[in-house]
């Protein structure tokens, strides 16, 4: 337990657990490198764990809480020696509607629960399990997750096989970006409003190649399962993006130079069947312990029915430890056939995530949306808890 804690120390210089874009950038690390999972998120690996034991501009025990801080360096997130892991995500938000069309009342919502555990009895078999205890709220939610990853190379090759999240664009944390969205205010209800909505998952396989350290190339087929509930309304009627038995077939690739204290990474990914196609182009450039930016644009097309486009742009600041001020600006179009009104949604936001205590973040942000049918600035909190 000491040489992990030493070495999350030494190699995230007191990185931030959370598989975002920026994280990666300013820190000069893969996701892997906290993350059981190559693409980030999810189960946090002993590194990733101890790397967020110390960060918080308080600690428990200056609130007098110190038997949390001593359980917290006793237990860890891993059993059996390290073959045993555990995790955890809760998000609570507050926040008023934009449109107008909705409930003007400031409301506290649950926006995530989600328990994780990890098994691996040998180096080259991983088993992952994951439990949303939150609402289903959006189509293609699932309640569930699991998942077979076989490594006979490890660091260099791994298949991945069950229930879990394809391959696509940039993971990240914020539920509220554009780019797994539909923009514009005629997709503002909660039927309508996700591509892919947070806890998406479907039946599939992938092959994941990290070799060497600036590449990584997946490629993976899915069961559409999941995109049969996500259905686009039209004058005319509804469809779904997928039938359920249909193949999705999914890559992503990307390429992580860096040189001295400069990373940066460019890449893509395409998901889709005869019936759609959705791609990523996504680039980034991070200053390490200083500064971070990142770009992506996405576009979908479901021949006959929609046209959508979306581009997000974000620019993170690590002032020190625990505080990060970001502001993100993004823009999105979701045409519909034979509709002469384009439904549009531009969004600026200014916020920061501040690591008030260990493995506890408070996210403030003022945001301003821009629809075609209203134009709303709003504040909203988000409290994370995760392990």
């Amino acid at each position: 337990m000491g040489y992990i804690r030493l070495l999350a120390l030494w190699t995230l210089a007191t990185a931030l657990a959370a598989a975002t874009p920026q994280f990666a950038l300013l820190t000069g690390n893969r996701c892997i490198a906290c993350h059981v999972a190559f693409h980030g998120g999810g189960l946090r690996s002993e590194l990733g764990w101890y790397s967020s034991h110390d960060v918080g501009l308080l600690r428990w025990e200056d609130l007098g809480l110190g038997v949390i801080e001593r359980w917290f360096a006793k237990h860890g997130n891993a059993l059996w020696d390290g073959r045993l892991l555990m995790g955890a995500d809760f998000r609570m938000q507050g926040f008023q509607a934009h449109n107008p069309e909705l409930s003007p009342q400031w409301r506290v919502f649950p926006m995530q629960g989600a328990l994780r555990l990890g098994l691996q009895p040998v180096k080259a078999l991983q088993v992952e399990f994951g439990f949303n205890a939150g609402r289903l709220r959006f189509p293609g939610q699932q309640r569930w997750r699991g998942l077979l990853r076989l490594s006979p190379w490890t660091g260099t090759l791994s298949a991945t096989l069950g229930f879990f999240p394809p391959p696509v664009g940039i993971y990240a944390d914020d539920h509220t970006r554009l780019a797994r969205r539909f923009p514009g205010a005629r997709f503002d209800s909660p039927q309508e409003t996700y591509l892919m909505a947070p806890d998406f998952a479907q039946w599939g396989a992938q092959l994941e190649w990290m070799r060497p350290s600036w590449l990584g190339l997946t490629v993976g087929a899915f069961r559409a399962g999941a995109l049969e509930q996500v259905r686009i309304r039209t004058d005319a009627g509804e469809r779904p993006v997928s039938s359920s038995r249909a193949t999705v077939a999914a890559f992503h690739g990307w390429l992580a130079p860096s040189w001295r204290h400069a990373v940066g990474w460019l890449g893509g990914s395409w998901y889709g069947n005869q019936e759609f196609a959705y791609w990523s182009l996504f680039g980034g450039a991070g200053w390490i312990d200083h500064a971070a930016g990142w770009v992506e644009y996405t576009r979908l097309h479901v021949p006959g029915i929609l046209r959508r486009w979306s581009i997000s742009a974000e620019l993170e600041l690590w002032l020190w430890n625990a505080v990060m001020p970001y502001v993100r600006l993004e823009y999105g179009e979701s045409a519909l056939e034979r509709l002469t009104s384009v439904p549009y949604t531009t969004q600026l936001v200014l916020g920061a995530q501040l690591f008030v205590l260990p493995f506890m973040e408070l996210r403030p942000e003022w945001r301003w949306v821009d629809t075609e049918h209203y134009r709303s600035g709003r504040v909203a909190v988000q409290v994370h808890l995760f392990y």
